[in-house]
């Protein structure tokens, strides 16, 4: 009886040993910067030309996608580093409010509201609540605020939402505006849902989303789902793995050897 009870303490302790091995391992493995091994650090291109960049804000690392190049990573950036870019980075907000001047409207997302809020310009006063038709949403589960992702695309009068509840991104027309509502044009099916924690994350890690067109109208970038989208065919043409991490984003573009932050709509 007392060999068997060695035995048992003995296989008891080897147990414990690999745990504790196991959890010392996986502690001290490093996550690798922007999510991709081996990406070097981000430097100022040399000479005029224009580069423009879709950059990602992952681990207090600021991830560098070249737009013209396939949204290809090509370097990373620690922001303790980067005081010029730091104090560009976008604060966060569960209202999102985009002011169209053209137009005289204002347009709102918040918590509990699936859909998009237009108000006047100049009285505030709401104008239109616009749902997502075949759409629901339960707030007692999913992300809220549900619609954390408005953009106007700088080249033409669409208005694009999110709606991360169920992982989509809708288009409308909006250039009968103010006279009549925003009319529905596409409904774009994400490729990962916008749901789970962000991950690396130190705090607010639940996935909730972003959206963003590029200055030039070219492409809009879905945060917590790292899409990529053509906004003239309306379909996806690459998946950023950092970007489905983080909902933190802007657009840097480096000319005649300085930055330019280009402002969206």
């Amino acid at each position: 009886m007392t060999r068997v009870w060695l035995r048992a303490a003995a296989l008891a302790v080897v147990v414990i040993g690999a745990v504790a091995g196991l959890t010392v391992y996986f502690s001290t493995e490093k996550i690798p910067r922007c999510l991709v091994s081996g990406v070097k650090t981000w430097r100022p291109p040399a000479g005029a030309e224009t580069h423009r960049y879709e950059v990602v804000i992952l681990d207090r690392t600021a991830c560098f996608f070249d737009m013209d190049r396939r949204q290809r990573l090509v370097g990373a950036l620690p922001l303790a580093q980067a005081k010029w870019l730091s104090a560009a980075v976008p604060t966060a907000s569960d209202t999102i409010r985009v002011e169209d001047a053209e137009q005289g409207v204002v347009f709102v997302t918040q918590r509990g509201l699936l859909g998009v809020r237009v108000l006047d310009l100049h009285t505030n006063r709401t104008l239109f609540v616009t749902h997502f038709k075949g759409f629901t949403w339960n707030p007692r589960f999913g992300p809220d605020p549900p619609s954390h992702g408005l953009s106007l695309a700088p080249d033409r009068p669409e208005l694009w939402v999110l709606d991360a509840p169920n992982s989509v991104v809708h288009v409308f027309d909006v250039s009968e505006l103010p006279g009549r509502p925003p009319l529905p044009l596409e409904d774009i099916r994400l490729s990962k849902p916008i749901s789970g924690d962000e991950s690396p994350c130190a705090r607010a890690c639940g996935r909730i989303g972003s959206l963003r067109h590029s200055a030039d109208g070219r492409f809009v970038y879905v945060g917590d789902a790292g899409d990529v989208i053509d906004s003239r065919t309306r379909e996806i043409v690459a998946n950023l793995e950092a970007l489905h991490n983080s909902r933190t984003q802007l657009e840097v573009d480096w000319a005649g050897g300085k930055a330019v932050f280009p402002v969206p709509r």
